[in-house]
């Protein structure tokens, strides 16, 4: 994540590109497992909050990445994915391929939009709705949704902790002092009550 925020911060030029190849990598099948893209919505997020970067252009390059990196997957499933699956296999037999089509077929909208909130499944599901067939148009209006949401939700927290960051630290530096000498006293009492029991129990 440092090495991310250092990067665009001295780089605010490419910054956006990178947002974009980042959001797009996160659910591009086969390589969302390898890129977070958490890192590319929060590193963005808070370097907008901080002022070194438009919240708009963030927002829009993350937006664009991650509902283009799921088209790709969505049409990818859609041309090759079937293949995948063949008599003898345990987890891409024709059997599971029935199953998954039919689970699909009754939850799919549900399940694109969600998924996105999901973790791992939002880097297979767009994968598999083309597997599946689903009717691009559903696909599209319901991952769109999905991604603006996930996506936000990221952009409103590290928006906020990029305004007030040194607020924010000086309150978590001030409650880890507390923290501490909480846990210094409650050692001690440990220690002196156990010490209290102990020579107790000698008499």
């Amino acid at each position: 994540m440092s090495a991310v925020i250092a990067f665009l911060q001295t780089h605010s030029v490419l910054a956006y590109p990178v947002l974009f190849l980042g959001s797009y990598a996160d659910t591009f099948i086969g390589i969302g497992f390898f890129i977070y893209g958490e890192i590319f919505f929060i590193a963005g997020s808070v370097l907008a909050g901080a002022g070194v970067l438009d919240i708009w252009l963030v927002a829009l390059a993350l937006y664009l990445g991650g509902i283009l990196g799921d088209t790709s997957s969505y049409f990818i499933g859609l041309k090759y994915g079937a293949s995948v699956f063949k008599n003898g296999r345990r987890i891409f037999s024709i059997e599971n391929y029935k199953k998954g089509k039919k689970l699909f077929h009754k939850h799919g909208n549900k399940g694109i939009f969600l998924a996105r909130f999901m973790g791992p499944l939002s880097w297979v599901t767009p994968f598999f709705a083309g597997v599946y067939k689903v009717p691009y148009r559903y696909f599209f209006y319901y991952n769109m949704a999905g991604v603006i949401l996930a996506i936000s939700q990221f952009l409103i927290i590290g928006y906020a902790f990029g305004a007030n960051w040194q607020y924010i630290l000086s309150v978590i530096q001030y409650d880890m002092r507390l923290v501490f000498w909480v846990f210094v006293i409650v050692i001690s009492l440990y220690f002196v009550v156990r010490k209290f029991f102990k020579n107790k129990n000698q008499f």
